[in-house]
């Protein structure tokens, strides 16, 4: 092997005093005088020159060889690496949020239309398709007699199930009553509005329905699921039940809500974290199954950002709950239906899936098979970073390379990953010169609303169930600094 290019210890660059020292020495024995002695001669000069273009044409070797592998490889380069693998980077995404839409019966919504919050500074939402207000599609529905007529049959049908009253009198108050007293099905909740309005209202927030009426029957109102993404890339968060503002006039549309949580987007994986899901992604092709379902939810379902799983290959009850031969698994991210089918696709036959989260996935000889999975329990964590140092080296933005580092190390974490406040000194001594020592003091808690106060604090390492996810954000990481004495 040569000492030099690609050599069994990978690629070894030949540096510039390298290659004046070999071409004076060839020159040397050429001309049989030495042309090293006079630096400032012409020859000198001229081998410095050339040997210069040389030494970059190896800089350019080193560079190509390094982009061929997604270690080293970075910008394009890494996209190109990956690629070999079958893979690719996860591109800008907007966050979904799936409205509860409500307005006259077969009013068509156009794709684009907006919506927004009533907060300040307001999000503004856009239809991701064109949709229609619709009692095939409904998830609550106001009904209301067209026509009052004596000894006649009113019949509400949902889903395939049939509820009829036979009213003698032709009164619309007795009609609507009646027909209240007839629907005795626990999935929705049936109510009457100023005695004339029969109100069915689905308690599955997420479930759409189809229903129909006979014709002395007819709609007030329909409250149809429409998908809205945000007008921002990456992941949006507004509270439940802020948007009610209506930006686009649309005949018919009356008012929306948003009952339910978002998909999430994401801004485009970053170098860093393309070469760590790489490493997940990679397993698509494993002959282990819970790396092979985990990579086929990170692959092919959109909007996963992240999953892991467990499994109990014997035949008793483990530690975790799970029931003899199943596997769990824990999905942030992503449609349930699309997670459904991936687990599925590569789950064995006759594994059972554990979680509290049920999908119906069609199977291929006819029917339903269930599949279980479980959403991570998020525990919402803050950060008090103290940072000791020379004040004449640390540099003025310590603040935020630190955060930086810190945020990047958290993007690692899927449920069940603990925290380690050690495991992020060696990404701050590295993004922050002149440091002396790291002082790092957390607080968590499951709510979302929760502030913790200074004796909240501690200096602690977060140790979490399989199924907790720690949520780490630039907006609750605090960084000061303390100067060496």
């Amino acid at each position: 092997m040569p000492d030099y290019g690609v050599t069994d210890r990978g690629f070894v660059l030949k540096r510039l005093d390298v290659i004046i020292e070999e071409v004076h020495a060839d020159l040397t024995a050429g001309f049989g005088v030495d042309t090293r002695l006079l630096e400032t001669s012409f020859l000198n000069a001229l081998v410095t020159t050339f040997c210069n273009q040389i030494a970059e044409l190896w800089e350019v070797a080193q560079d190509s060889y390094y982009a061929k592998y997604p270690a080293t490889a970075t910008g394009v380069n890494l996209d190109n690496a990956v690629q070999y693998g079958g893979l690719r980077r996860s591109p800008n995404r907007k966050t979904v949020y799936p409205l509860h839409c409500t307005g006259e019966d077969g009013t068509t919504v156009r794709e684009g239309a907006r919506v927004a919050t009533d907060t300040m500074p307001e999000v503004r939402l856009s239809a991701t398709d064109e949709f229609q207000i619709t009692r095939s599609n409904f998830n609550e529905v106001a009904v209301v007699v067209a026509a009052e007529q004596r000894d006649a049959v009113y019949s509400v049908t949902i889903n395939g199930a049939q509820y009829s009253y036979h009213n003698t009198n032709g009164n619309s108050a007795d009609i609507i009553a009646g027909l209240k007293a007839a629907i005795n099905n626990d999935d929705y909740e049936i109510s009457v509005e100023d005695a004339e309005t029969l109100v069915i209202s689905d308690n599955l927030k997420t479930r759409g329905n189809v229903l129909i009426l006979t014709e002395n029957l007819t709609t007030s109102r329909v409250t149809t699921i429409a998908n809205f993404s945000a007008e921002e890339w990456g992941r949006v968060v507004i509270p439940h039940g802020v948007v009610s503002k209506m930006v686009n006039n649309i005949t018919g549309f009356d008012s929306v809500t948003n009952l339910l949580d978002p998909v999430y987007g994401r801004n485009q994986e970053t170098d860093i974290e393309l070469r760590q899901s790489y490493l997940a992604k990679s397993a698509l092709r494993s002959n282990t199954m819970i790396e092979s379902v985990v990579a086929e939810l990170l692959n092919n379902v959109a909007n996963v950002e992240s999953a892991s799983g467990y499994e109990n290959d014997t035949d008793e009850t483990d530690a975790r709950g799970l029931p003899p031969h199943s596997i769990e698994i824990i999905v942030e991210g992503g449609l349930e239906d699309d997670i459904a089918q991936a687990i599925l696709r590569r789950k064995a036959g006759g594994i059972q899936t554990y979680g509290s989260v049920s999908v119906d996935v069609p199977g291929v000889y006819g029917g339903s098979v269930p599949v279980h999975f479980n959403r991570p329990d998020y525990l919402y964590t803050w950060l008090k970073v103290v940072l000791h140092g020379d004040a004449s080296k640390v540099p003025v933005n310590y603040s935020a390379l630190t955060i930086q580092s810190l945020s990047e190390d958290g993007a690692e974490f899927v449920a069940g990953t603990d925290m380690l406040t050690q495991l992020f000194n060696q990404g701050i001594y590295d993004a922050v010169a002149g440091l002396t020592f790291v002082e790092i003091l957390s607080a968590y808690s499951a709510s979302k609303s929760y502030v913790p106060s200074a004796e909240d604090y501690r200096q602690q390492n977060i140790i979490v169930t399989t199924r907790q996810k720690i949520l780490l954000s630039e907006t609750r990481i605090e960084v000061s600094f303390i100067a060496d004495s």
